[in-house]
């Protein structure tokens, strides 16, 4: 499960993403080899220049400890190669710290973060044998300007379950239901206190590996469903998510422009303006899809919204310095639920195409200068983003 982090000295921000997810304690049959990967961006402070990141591991035997066995740990990098990223950086092997394995990533000439990114990689880490939170740090050595460096510290965990832990495969009997149709879900997993989400409703699923709406849908929805396991004095959340897509699902709609035939088989109502030029007939609920399109120039950076109905977003690049464009939509499903968000990698020129669900939060970051990005909203109900649309 990722992990958003971002703190309020920091000039910088992070997504801790461990491998294998989720993690799970080793035993004396089955030691457990796991990873880190950490994302480093420019964060929402303002400008932001880098000396050196750190990263410390809690080391021991205990729930608060990620490993007993410092030694094997080993650090690289990906990315920062290129001369405004830093002209390559250097992982310094990991030494001890009392309690903590320190790893030291320090570039070459101390680069500015604007549009890119950097992953540091904590790998070999052979997990203990004690559920809990592990603590982690991550310290940068940073400046609104080129001088005058400092140290701002981010503390974190990472969550380490139970040997016998499972939680996977959450996903729906049928991808697309019938506007009307009960929803019926399915997961693999082991004990643990399950929460189902969906619109703005939660419900105890504990007892349950195979659960169907309470009530029919209407409209396509987005579900996540949230395991908790207690431990010691910790308790450890892992989640999933998963979308059910309706056939001709029920919409809102604000103003609404038919050039052309338009029918509807049911009722239809109007709260807004209806402009029709062609022919309308009537025959019952009205299915309408809007469509938004929007482009992030070369020299705009980054763009955020809340996204305001469920809808379908598709998203590109149009890289004009070859190769991949690092850009990457972030999405938070669910505004007051943690591990509920994920970053999407965008390559040049494959689109990225995922259903949303009205309250998510999404943000389109690019990480190289010079790249076009054309983002594609098909709202169910027509309502447009609040970003500058393409004429």
């Amino acid at each position: 499960m990722s992990t958003y982090l971002a703190s309020a000295d920091a000039l910088l921000s992070y997504v801790v993403e461990p491998e294998p997810d989720p993690l799970t304690v080793s035993t004396d049959k089955d030691p457990v080899s796991g990873r880190l990967d950490i994302t480093v961006t420019r964060g929402e402070a303002g400008p932001a220049y880098c000396e050196k990141l750190t990263v410390r591991i809690r080391i021991g035997a205990g729930a608060e400890a990620l490993t007993e066995k410092r030694s094997e740990i080993v650090s690289s990098v990906l990315g920062g190669s290129d001369p405004g990223e830093g002209g390559s950086w250097t992982a310094r092997p990991g030494f001890a710290d009392g309690d903590w394995q320190v790893f030291e990533f320090t570039p070459a000439r101390p680069p500015q973060f604007t549009d890119w990114r950097l992953t540091l990689v904590v790998s070999q880490i052979e997990v203990n044998k004690t559920p809990g939170n592990a603590d982690i740090q991550i310290i940068e050595k940073t400046s609104p300007t080129s001088s005058g460096y400092t140290d701002k510290t981010t503390p974190s965990t990472v969550a380490k379950f139970p040997a016998e832990f499972v939680f996977r495969n959450f996903r729906p009997e049928k991808v697309m239901v019938d506007n009307g149709e009960h929803a019926t879900l399915k997961w693999d997993g082991s004990d643990a206190e399950y929460t189902m989400f969906w619109d703005r409703n939660s419900r105890d699923v504990s007892s349950d590996r195979t659960w169907t709406t309470p009530d029919p849908l209407v409209a396509p929805t987005g579900f996540m469903l949230q395991a908790k396991v207690t431990t010691g004095g910790d308790t450890l959340i892992h989640t999933l998510t998963t979308v059910v897509m309706v056939e001709k699902p029920d919409l809102e709609v604000g103003n609404l422009n038919v050039y052309g035939e338009a029918a509807t088989h049911g009722a239809l109502a109007t709260h807004g303006v209806l402009a029709v030029n062609g022919e309308l007939e009537l025959q019952g609920i009205s299915s309408v899809f809007g469509h938004h399109k929007y482009q992030l120039m070369a020299h705009v950076q980054e763009m955020e919204a809340v996204v305001p109905t469920d809808g379908i977003l598709s998203i590109r690049t149009m890289g004009t310095t070859g190769g991949n464009a690092n850009v990457s939509l972030f999405v938070k499903y669910w505004p007051n639920v943690p591990g509920d968000s994920r970053t999407f990698a965008v390559p040049n020129p494959t689109p990225v195409t995922l259903p949303l669900t009205k309250g998510s939060t999404i943000k389109v970051e690019k990480h190289r200068v010079g790249s076009d990005v054309i983002v594609d909203w098909f709202p169910f109900g027509g309502e447009p983003l609040p970003w500058p649309r393409v004429p």
